[in-house]
This record gives structure tokens, sequence and C-alpha cells, in this order.
């Protein structure tokens, strides 16, 4: 069986704690979930026909993710379940177990916790789940359940609803260059020259000078320095210090 999150190892749970979701269910909700024991004893108990319970992943403390059920599928995973005006969660839920002892003193690993952001990643990008869908099982049980106790939840849908883009370089070069003074300019020949040659950071600003009438331009780098004629940018020199 392939998984259908590409980075999964698949390892299916008996026949007997899965079944269909009702006709016309739509994804749109992921209950987080813990072992409260080790990751072979919980394959082997979802493979076991008499354990009656399932979930979709299982997330190791290393990072690996194990995939019993298909998305498509439901698994036994939420029971009795009630929240926010919404009954038997396991009909529209993803269920994602984490592997930890659920004792609030046992630690999520930060490759564990890297695998569920992106887990749960993909699952809010592919059935585009709102964050407040993103629940505990303490969260939905009405059967009294604390898991996953610790697990760092808020810190985790941060992650993955509020990223901050990445700074484009020409904008962190043009921040670097102004802390210096110098002003800078991404489709300026010498510092386009001066990042291909690998010269090294601005020492001036540019200057300009002449010689036997010819106008020239300038700028110092680390580990040279670069001219050109004014208007020649194609035909920049480069000269040590």
């Amino acid at each position: 069986m392939k998984p259908d999150y590409p980075q999964a190892i698949w390892r299916s749970a008996a026949a007997e704690n899965q079944g269909e979701r009702p006709a016309g269910t739509v994804i749109d909700c992921v209950v987080l979930h813990a072992t409260a024991g080790g990751l072979s004893g919980t394959l082997a108990w979802f493979a076991n026909p008499a354990s009656g319970v399932s979930a979709h992943y299982v997330v190791a403390k290393g990072g690996e993710v194990f995939q019993m059920v298909e998305e498509e599928k439901l698994a036994h995973h939420a029971g009795a379940s009630d929240f926010q005006g919404r009954r038997n969660f396991n009909s529209f839920s993803v269920g994602i177990e984490i592997v930890n002892l659920n004792d609030g003193k046992d630690p999520y690993p930060a490759a564990q916790f890297e695998s569920m952001v992106k887990l749960v990643g993909y699952l809010v990008e592919k059935y585009k789940i709102a964050r407040e869908w993103i629940v505990t099982h303490a969260d939905c049980s009405t059967a009294g359940k604390t898991d996953p106790r610790g697990f760092p939840i808020t810190q985790m849908i941060g992650r993955i609803y509020d990223q901050v883009p990445a700074a484009p370089n020409d904008v962190v070069r043009e921040a670097a260059w102004n802390a210096g003074g110098i002003p800078f300019n991404a489709a300026a020949a010498f510092p386009k020259y001066a990042r291909e040659h690998e010269l090294g950071n601005p020492e001036t600003k540019e200057f300009d000078f002449e010689h036997r009438g010819v106008n020239y331009r300038g700028q110092g780098f680390s580990k040279a320095i670069v001219y050109c004629v004014v208007g020649d940018w194609g035909n920049i020199q480069e000269l040590d210090w």
C-alpha cells in the first residue's frame, strides 16, 4: 500500500480497526493523541484485530511517520467525542498518535516536533483545515482523556499558520550595506561583480575620479578595488589593494 503522505512508512492497521466514513463526509479536522507507550507496542496494538483502535498516523520519537489507515477511511481514535457543537470526531477527522508516555514529563524531541509540523501542515494544505480544528484528544473527548499532555500545540499551529516569509536576499544585503552607511543597488554593476567574484564585503562607497579626461567610477571591497569607465559597466576592472 502506498501511503497518502509521501514521507510516511506504511504499516496497516487491522481491517477490524478501521471502516468507511459516512457518505459525503468532508475531512476538516486533525485530532492529536499521545500513545502512552512505545512505538513498537503502538504499531502492534493497532494491527491487532482485538484492540478495536487505530489512528491514521503514528509519529515516532525520532521523527519517523507511520501511516496505518488511509486518510479516506475512518480510524477508531477519538472515541466518544463532543466539542464546539460537533460530535463523533472519528467521522471527519484525521487522527495522529504521537509517541509519548503522556505523563507530562516525557519530552517531545525536536525531530518529532518537526515531523508533526510537516505532517499537520500537509493535512492543513490538502484539506484546507482551519486552525481551530487542530484539536487534542483532551479537547474533544467526553471520556476524560488528557492526551497529548505537554505537546506544544500552540507553537506547532503558529509554525503552520503564521509562517513568516523569508526575506529576499537583496533585501538582506541592502539592510547590511545600509548599516555600514553604504548605498546598495541590487542591479548595480559593482555589487553584482563583487558577489560573482567573491570579493567580500564593501569597504567604501562608490567613488568617482578622472584620469586624462576620462571619468571613472570605483568601489572598494574586502579583497579588491573594482572600477570602470562611467557607463561602461560591462567592462569592470579589478585591482588588489
